[in-house]
């Protein structure tokens, strides 16, 4: 599917993991989950979405990006993804319930 993109109105993508974001015209600039860092792309440059958290797509000025399935993919590599995807939830999750335990041996 391709999308006209505009400055300023992101084009969100949810559950996408595996999909490929190619570039067709101007620079899009990505934000996905889990990634600590963007990334742009120009036009013939590809992006493959890593998990199924939520991307962020928006052109640099105005652009124009296909949003398609990764060619065949193997179950393994499926299952790495579903894997990777918990894996980070799990650490979000553990990290947010984490509290530290109060200190009896300090003097305040």
């Amino acid at each position: 599917m391709e999308y006209q993109l505009a400055p300023n109105r992101p084009l969100r993508l949810e559950h996408a993991g595996g999909q490929v974001v190619e570039c067709l015209e101007g620079v899009a600039w990505i934000t996905s989950y889990g990634q600590y860092t963007d990334f742009l792309l120009r036009p013939g440059q590809e992006f493959v979405v890593p998990n199924d958290g939520l991307t962020l797509v928006e052109a640099m000025g105005c652009g124009r990006i296909r949003v398609a399935e990764a060619e065949a993919q193997s179950q393994m590599e499926q299952l790495l993804r579903r894997t990777q995807l918990r894996l980070v939830q799990a650490r979000d999750h553990t990290r947010h319930s984490l509290q530290p335990a109060p200190c009896s041996d300090c003097i305040y």
